[in-house]
């Protein structure tokens, strides 16, 4: 864990540069910063050939200009957490939800201990940014149009952020549930196999790749071809939906779990659920509170 007064203040100093700049108005392209990501970064001669007994994505495949979607897995093939990676001469940088920092370093400490691989939580001397459509802004790309950006200095930071017009964290989070890329949190972590989030869909599922741990879960469940339950996209109206959140449709014929949600809208806006169907007739839970869903078609 870095424990440095130094790198520690850069994320403080970038909230307090954000909270004194001037809003200017904010479009559905540039640059937001994205506090909730953190960056663990993977070192040393063994880290890509343990990464690749834990990744669902190949490890060997990985570029360092490119991020690729992945996700580990525990034994019985659940989801601890996915994001993204990429690598640099022989390290991987991993940037996945910041509530599953400490968890996925304390699940993966025992595992570690058989490796000459070093595992560091990069985060507080990294600010994240992500942008959609910025044009010339260079950073490393997944997806359609869209880039993360990991920056270690302030001065490099603001230059990013006022280089295109900001771009509102809403966006930022519409866009992921537009293109169905659920990023797992605490609340949801160990619960749903990777082909409930389309994670395979998505990317982040290798196939082929030979063993990693939870793999024999994962690949039986695709030979089966269909899991129960199924990430879809749905719209929500009233309280902003937390991470967790179990709901009924309004129509009471499905019943879900809430991965993640926009909130474009003060009392309204999209989410991604696991959701499966229930028998037609059962009391809809979210007629009882102050949060109605519906599956969108």
């Amino acid at each position: 864990m870095i424990d440095d007064t130094g790198v520690t203040m850069l994320r403080s100093r970038w909230q307090s540069y954000l909270t004194s700049a001037a809003q200017g108005p904010t479009g559905k392209s540039g640059v937001c910063y994205l506090p909730e990501l953190a960056l663990l970064r993977f070192t040393g001669r063994d880290a890509m050939t343990f990464l690749q007994g834990y990744l669902t994505s190949d490890a060997f495949a990985l570029r360092e200009d490119r991020l690729s979607p992945t996700a580990l897995c525990n034994l019985k093939g659940r989801v601890v957490a996915n994001g993204w990676c990429s690598k640099h001469d022989n390290d991987v940088d991993l940037i996945v939800h910041q509530s599953l920092t400490g968890p996925l370093i304390g699940f993966l400490k025992n595992y570690l201990v058989f490796s000459k691989t070093k595992l560091q939580d990069c985060s507080a001397s990294h600010l994240i940014f992500g942008s959609i459509d910025a044009g010339t802004v260079s950073g490393l790309h997944f997806g359609d149009g869209q880039t993360l950006h990991l920056v270690e200095e302030f001065a490099a930071a603001r230059e990013l952020y006022e280089a295109t017009i900001p771009l509102a964290h809403s966006q930022w989070a519409s866009r992921l549930i537009v293109d169905e890329m659920a990023l797992v949190s605490l609340p949801v972590s160990e619960r749903f196999l990777p082909q409930m989030l389309a994670l395979e869909r998505a990317g982040a599922v290798d196939f082929d790749k030979g063993c990693y741990l939870g793999q024999e879960v994962v690949a039986r469940a695709q030979h089966r071809g269909r899991v129960k339950r199924e990430l879809a996209t749905l719209t929500w109206k009233g309280e902003p939906p937390a991470a967790g959140t179990e709901f009924h449709t309004a129509d009471g014929l499905t019943s879900g779990v809430v991965i993640q949600a926009d909130g474009i809208a003060a009392a309204g806006g999209r989410c991604l659920g696991v959701v499966t169907s229930v028998r037609r007739g059962q009391q809809s839970a979210s007629a009882q509170s102050e949060t109605s869903f519906q599956l969108v078609q």
